[in-house]
Order: structure tokens, then sequence, then C-alpha cells
């Protein structure tokens, strides 16, 4: 079995759960290989700690809150937020309490729906990325939690790459008639994105049922760093959809991923979210089996590839997340039209 190395990128922030999984215990999240413990305080604000006692080593998420800390299961050793030792049941009054250290606090924002935790080494230096169009009026959004087995790399590849959808999701995007279309490919800061210039609308059972006949399609797939894939179609100012996904790694080849669904659409929510969330469990179930077999195929023979021009994000992504993991300097803005078979 081949090794690898996770590529955590710090100077971020990471989806560290949905603000619905946090009650009133402790829950253990794993975020870029930091294995965290979060709660809530009394008046609902979200803390995340180093998911680790500094007495005996013992898990605080198997704890509970206490007087707004997190309290160890095992001696009741409690700590605040900040990752401040507050209480020692078992200590005797008037001694004081010793002065802990690796007690790692890591600022969290809780914002649309999500937990966000910055991982770096220095204060928050950006607010967490927004998904766009939530809340506002004439659209809707809903979320959806996936977990992936393969490289955060290969999984942001995948959320973005369209000659793989007549292949892993026949009749759900395309059919099997390919034709030329020119595409741009931009780069730019942290991003790269690519810009279908004539593609003709797609075929598929979706499209079909969503989107109206005799209008051109406009489509943008989009990598942001460091882990977010944004995929935009519009068939005029009343017809847009758009599917953007957060890529948390738990571990190496264990990828959470918080996908926001999002559309504008002169139809009833009570008819198209109920279809949308069926189509879009089935697509994403499709992207899940093939990652897998993907990953497991890694772990054996490693990363060697074979690119052509039709991959046209997937050497951007690696690039900007492999100059960003190592702090380099910023890649050179580009742009180049391709010519692909869809």
């Amino acid at each position: 079995m081949k090794s690898f190395i996770m590529d955590t990128i710090k100077g971020y922030w990471y989806i560290a759960a949905a603000g619905s999984e946090l009650k009133a215990k402790p829950i253990n999240r794993k975020v870029e290989g930091e294995s965290l413990v979060l709660w809530r305080d009394e008046a609902g604000n979200p803390h995340a700690l180093r998911d680790r006692c500094a007495h005996r080593g013992m898990a605080l998420s198997a704890g509970k809150v206490v007087n707004d800390c997190v309290q160890c299961p095992y001696h009741g050793y409690a700590y605040d937020g900040q990752g401040r030792l507050k209480d020692i049941p078992s200590l005797c009054s008037g001694e004081r309490l010793p002065r802990v250290r690796g007690m790692k606090s890591l600022p969290v924002i809780e914002q649309q729906e999500q937990l966000w935790v910055w991982i770096g080494e220095q204060e928050p230096t950006r607010k967490p990325f927004e998904f766009p169009h939530y809340g506002e009026e004439g659209w809707t959004t809903f979320f959806m939690q996936t977990r992936f087995h393969a490289p955060v790399d290969m999984c942001l590849e995948n959320f973005l790459d369209v000659p793989h959808t007549i292949f892993v999701h026949p009749g759900l995007f395309r059919n099997e008639d390919q034709d030329t279309v020119q595409t741009r490919v931009t780069r730019s800061g942290e991003s790269v994105v690519v810009t279908f210039l004539d593609e003709k609308p797609m075929e598929g059972i979706g499209p079909r049922l969503v989107f109206p006949k005799g209008v051109k399609q406009k489509h943008t797939d989009r990598f942001i760093l460091p882990s977010i894939s944004r995929v935009d179609y519009e068939y005029g100012s009343d017809h847009q959809f758009l599917i953007v996904s957060q890529c948390t790694q738990r571990e190496e080849f264990v990828v959470d991923v918080t996908t926001a669904i999002t559309w504008k659409l002169p139809l009833p929510t009570l008819i198209t979210k109920p279809f949308l969330k069926w189509y879009c469990r089935k697509v994403i179930q499709q992207d899940v089996d093939i990652l897998e077999i993907q990953g497991a195929q890694m772990k054996v023979f490693g990363r060697h590839f074979t690119h052509t021009k039709v991959d046209l994000l997937g050497r951007h992504i690696h690039a900007l997340r492999r100059n960003a993991a190592q702090g380099s300097r910023k890649l050179k803005d580009m742009s180049q039209e391709v010519s692909i078979r869809i």
C-alpha cells in the first residue's frame, strides 16, 4: 500500500459540522487532521478545543457541558472556550488551579447553518466563505452532507469534471451525442474558472424537467482555495441553478462535503425541492461510488496520472493547492481557450 501525507492548507476556515449537529452535548469532529471537541455555552455560542484533556489525555467530547465549560468525563477537569482550566472538583478549597499546556482553542463562527473552524497558526485574517444567494429573495437553498473516501483534490476535480458525466451519470446530465465545445480557462488569485462559450443546453432528465427549451445555456465551473467547488447554470435571469461544495478532510482519504443546492426558478418550491433533493442525492451517490474505487486504486498504485487538455481544471486545482500548502508565491494569472468534446 502506498503511503500518503494529507495536504492540509492552513490559514483558512473549514466546516467542522452543521449547526444542527451541535446540541446540548459536546461532539468530536476531525478538521484537516485536528481532532476537536465542539460544544455550546448556555447562550448558544459554539466553542472548539483540541479534544484532549491536559490531565490524562481523555477525550473531552465524551464529557458534558457544565457552567459553559466542557467537563472531562474522567476526573471532571473543566475548560472554557479559551482552553483555560476553570475547575478540578477533587481539588481542596483554597488550592490554586495548576497551569496547563497544550489546550489549543480554535476560532469558531456559525454562519449560514454551518460551524466554521479556523485552521491556522495566526488569528483569522479573513471571513469564512459565503454560499452565494443564501437567504436572498427569490432564491432557495438546502444543504446536503456527504462522505467521500478519496483524496480531497480528487473530489474537487470530480465535482468540476464534465467528461465523466456521460459515463458515471448516464441520462442525468447529458446524452452520448457529443459536440465540440469551446471553453475559456482563467486562473486568477486563489481561483480558476472554466467558462463554456458555446455549449448546447443539456439533455438529461434533470435539465429537461427544470429548465426551459430554446434558451441559451450559460455554464461555468469554478475552484476556489482551499477546497471549494462551484458550478453555475443559467437559462435567463429567472432560471438559475448553483451547486457549491466545501470539502473538509477528516483524515487521509476521508472527506466530508457540505453541498449547497441553490436555485431561482418560476416554479413552486413544493415541487422543485423534493425533485432536486432526489436528483442531487442520486448524482452525488454515483460520484461517491466512483471515487471510492479511485481512492482504493490510489492506495495500491499511488499518484500516476496521464493528463490531457480536456482535463480542464485538475492540474490547476493541484497546483493552487500545492502552492498554498507549501506557502509558495501565488501562481501567475493566466487565460487560455481549449476545445473539448462533450
